[in-house]
């Protein structure tokens, strides 16, 4: 009976283009939330290094620092990222059709 399994075709990730839009838009959103808060990030520098006891602690704030920063960015920007080359392919599909 466990010969009759068979396991499902192998469904590809995203396309190379669709995650090179991801990736441009999550470097622009961190640029402009480091340019935003410039001096936040310039006050929080010597905070963050060098790592200082509890490291407990230290781990914390670096993580809220590099999370807000980074992480929540790179998720904001994947969605917009989606959603533009999503409408960017279905233009470039309709003009294409239009041209046939």
């Amino acid at each position: 009976m466990a010969d009759d399994f068979e396991f499902p075709d192998p469904q590809p990730g995203p396309s190379a283009r669709r995650l090179a839009v991801r990736l441009g838009c999550t470097t622009v959103l961190s640029f402009l939330l480091v340019v935003l808060f410039w001096e936040f990030v310039v006050q929080w520098i010597p905070l963050l290094w060098p790592p200082t006891e509890p490291y407990s602690r230290w781990l914390s704030i670096a993580a809220v620092f590099l999370g807000s920063l980074f992480l929540l960015p790179g998720i904001v920007g994947s969605v917009v990222g989606d959603a533009l080359y999503d409408r960017w392919s279905e233009k470039r599909d309709g003009d294409e059709d239009w041209e046939d």
